[in-house]
């Protein structure tokens, strides 16, 4: 068998002749050469993919680069497909003796494919790095946008809790005034009632606390809160139309000395001798040792209901003060009112005398309530 270097100057010498028309099968490509170093005329690469023919005339001109054609084209036929694949270049100068090379093909092509698939695996992993640090860099600032959010949220959140707190504690206070409040509207009702029997009413309070409770927290807090605040305008509008009673009530009551300076009590109320003669009588006020001219005043608010002579008690005021309660003046010098005049406690209405029914000059001073009169050392001890 001849070897292959024959076949390429044999093919070196008939390219350089001639071109031929016929393509052996076993001709993969060819590619034109220009050689390094000088004086060396360009030659042309030869791959032959089994034994060379015996002829080498049937060796052709391919028609694309031969390196390319011969490791990534498809071979001519089954017989060439069998055999491993090689290329032959062939070096020659004039007057030199010619140089060949054998290059294994398929060896150099699996090296080719493992070198683009290490590429090709550098550079996906080159972009899943970069992916993987752009979205833990997305990742991170969500996480740090999060972050401030929570932040943000726990700080309102604490916030709120505290202004919950602190109105909590608001109204908490402000209900326990008004429940102080109605604990000293009740005691004073009920004092007013061990003063003045005629107004008694019963009045009970209990202390005692339990029962089931819910504790205020962040959840309930508003709701709760609201509540409470309904709850105190809720009793605050069942307390201020008592409270206004009970103002009302004590400006009307009668309470107080109708003149200053601690005057004597000269007669008292109830049975008395008669200072106009002989036997007993029942005196339904009291009687005070003033001098004639000293101002007389009004204990109670009020409206005049009559003033002038009556029978017994000479120049005589009489008060109609709200809630049933009554107030007489007798034996007055001077009259400063008339009927229908709103009074006021305190208002001068009238100067002590000694008209009427009298051993000297003094006032005379009762008290009704409805019908009935009234003792009035309760209701002077009461405002004293």
């Amino acid at each position: 068998m001849r070897h292959p270097q024959d076949f390429a100057l044999a093919a070196h010498q008939k390219l350089t002749d001639t071109r031929p028309s016929a393509a052996p099968e076993w001709v993969i490509s060819s590619c034109n050469y220009s050689p390094a170093f000088a004086g060396v005329r360009p030659l042309r690469w030869v791959e032959f993919v089994n034994d060379p023919p015996a002829d080498s005339s049937l060796m052709r001109l391919p028609k694309r680069p031969a390196l390319i054609s011969a490791l990534f084209g498809k071979p001519a036929n089954p017989r060439a497909a069998a055999h491993s694949r090689h290329l032959e270049i062939l070096i020659t100068r004039p007057g030199h003796a010619a140089h060949s090379f054998r290059i294994d093909l398929d060896a150099l092509r699996r090296a080719a494919i493992w070198a683009l698939a290490a590429v090709a695996l550098w550079l996906a992993a080159t972009f899943f790095m970069a992916w993987r640090q752009v979205a833990n860099g997305n990742l991170q600032q969500r996480a740090d946008q999060l972050a401030a959010q929570a932040a943000t949220a726990q700080s309102a959140n604490a916030r709120l809790q505290a202004e919950n707190g602190a109105m909590a504690s608001h109204l908490l206070a402000l209900k326990q005034r008004v429940d102080s409040l109605a604990t000293t509207m009740r005691g004073f009702v009920q004092k007013r009632a061990e003063q003045f029997p005629v107004e008694a009413k019963n009045v009970k309070n209990n202390a005692n606390q339990g029962g089931i409770a819910q504790p205020l927290n962040a959840s309930n807090a508003p709701a709760l809160l609201i509540d409470e605040v309904d709850l105190i305008d809720s009793r605050l509008n069942l307390l201020l139309p008592q409270a206004h009673h009970l103002a009302s009530l004590e400006a009307a009551r009668p309470m107080g000395d109708p003149v200053t300076g601690n005057a004597p009590i000269t007669s008292d109320y109830g049975l008395r001798p008669n200072p106009m003669g002989g036997g007993v009588e029942f005196h339904n006020g009291i009687d005070f040792g003033v001098k004639a001219g000293t101002p007389v005043r009004a204990t109670a608010n009020g409206v005049v209901e009559s003033a002038g002579w009556k029978s017994g008690y000479g120049n005589c005021v009489v008060i109609a003060h709200p809630f049933g309660y009554r107030s007489l003046f007798g034996h007055l010098s001077k009259i400063m009112v008339k009927p229908g005049d709103p009074i006021t406690r305190g208002q001068v209405i009238a100067l002590s005398g000694n008209t009427g029914r009298s051993t000297g000059p003094h006032l005379h001073y009762t008290l009704f309530y409805g019908d009935k009169t009234l003792d009035p050392a309760a209701y002077l001890l009461a405002q004293r």
